[in-house]
């Protein structure tokens, strides 16, 4: 008779302690990272967009002549420009425009004369460099019906769309998870659980997709899995999810294109929802 094959899997199961808000998680699997330990408690708040600051320049009945209250007119053009027209423009900002563009040593005011923003971005347009960034052009054939068949009896017709742009998916998930994003994921999925501190009553949090009993299952059963050949790294679940809606494409007009936009479930809910935390 045969000797029956037994495969023992053993799991590293850890809770953590309550929180301040009486919030623990529970780790089928011990993990060997928590992104949450690194974040800043300034990154924790959101203030919203700020009004804008009060104008250090006096009304015109008061104004003495410029440069006042500056050194000279370099530094009174610069600050009028920042505190006039948009208010986003950020101190940092200014800081850098400052000291990587107008201080550097291969600056030269004269090569801006005639310059418009607009004609420089054609320009930029015009310049690809979709291939370093892992783009790639095709062709996509569209099968359109028709009330009548052709010569081969099909009640279609095939129009093909030239110039569609992608990346590949697994060009993507490499170039993400070795960008300093990846230090924001969440590779080891986990159960969240609320405590009452009255009668040790405890509530399951659903609020993180890496805390659904999907990724659980899904991690759970990646960890069964054989390791590639001579490969030691630990096995960790990648969620990608995609959306796309209509784009305005001018400020004036109607062209729009239908972007598709792909999200790493990864990352936290509140970090996706901040700006450029989406790949194209």
């Amino acid at each position: 008779t045969g000797i029956r094959r037994v495969i023992l899997h053993v799991r590293d199961t850890i809770r953590t302690g309550l929180n301040a808000f009486g919030v623990l998680r529970e780790y089928p699997h011990r993990p060997s990272y928590d992104p949450d330990a690194f974040v800043a408690s300034d990154a924790l708040t959101y203030r919203g967009r700020q009004p804008p600051p009060e104008p250090i320049f006096p009304t015109p009945a008061e104004t003495p002549p410029p440069p006042w209250p500056f050194q000279n007119m370099s530094i009174y053009r610069l600050m009028k420009w920042r505190y006039t027209g948009d208010i986003t423009k950020s101190q940092h900002e200014v800081d850098r425009l400052v000291h990587e563009v107008l201080l550097a040593d291969d600056f030269r005011a004269d090569h801006l004369s005639g310059f418009r923003m607009d004609t420089q971005n054609s320009v930029l347009d015009a310049t690809s460099t979709r291939a370093s960034d892992g783009w790639r052009e095709a062709d996509v054939n569209i099968k359109i019906p028709t009330r009548t068949p052709d010569m081969s009896g099909n009640y279609h017709r095939l129009f093909t769309i030239s110039g569609l742009l992608y990346r590949p998916i697994t060009d993507i998930l490499k170039a993400v998870f070795s960008s300093p994003a990846a230090k924001h994921f969440h590779l080891f999925p986990f159960k969240r659980f609320w405590q009452n501190t009255e009668d040790g009553s405890e509530q399951r949090i659903f609020d993180e997709l890496y805390t659904s009993n999907a990724w659980l299952k899904a991690h759970d059963n990646l960890q069964k899995q054989p390791n590639e050949p001579g490969c030691k790294l630990e096995k960790v679940v990648a969620a990608i999810m995609f959306s796309s809606d209509a784009t305005m494409l001018t400020s004036f007009g109607t062209a729009k294109a239908w972007p598709v936009y792909l999200y790493f479930g990864n990352a936290s809910k509140y970090t996706r929802a901040v700006r450029y935390w989406y790949y194209v």
